[in-house]
């Protein structure tokens, strides 16, 4: 299952209860870091604290990824639960 889950705009601590759930129990995460990132930037201080408040490794999806290689995260969906985190709102 792939799970599209919006963050916020702020920080680590502005994702749904229910996206964190669903974080929680994906066995791989990727955040979109191409349209837009969050308030507190990418850089490896700020990725930790994501990483720490998920409980999950996150994969930084470039735009590379995004538009060339999204095939690989629905195939890996296709057998196991798959989290996209995306800034703002999923349907934005």
């Amino acid at each position: 299952m792939l799970y599209i889950v919006g963050l916020g705009l702020g920080d680590e601590r502005d994702i749904t209860v229910r996206g964190l759930d669903a974080v929680r129990r994906c066995a791989k995460v990727y955040m979109e870091a191409y349209t837009s990132l969050l308030s507190l930037g990418l850089d490896p201080a700020s990725l930790a604290n994501l990483e720490k408040m998920y409980g999950k490794e996150i994969t930084v999806a470039d735009r590379e990824m995004v538009e060339e290689r999204a095939d690989q995260m629905l195939s890996e969906a296709a057998d196991a639960d798959v989290a996209f985190l995306v800034v703002g709102d999923p349907f934005g």
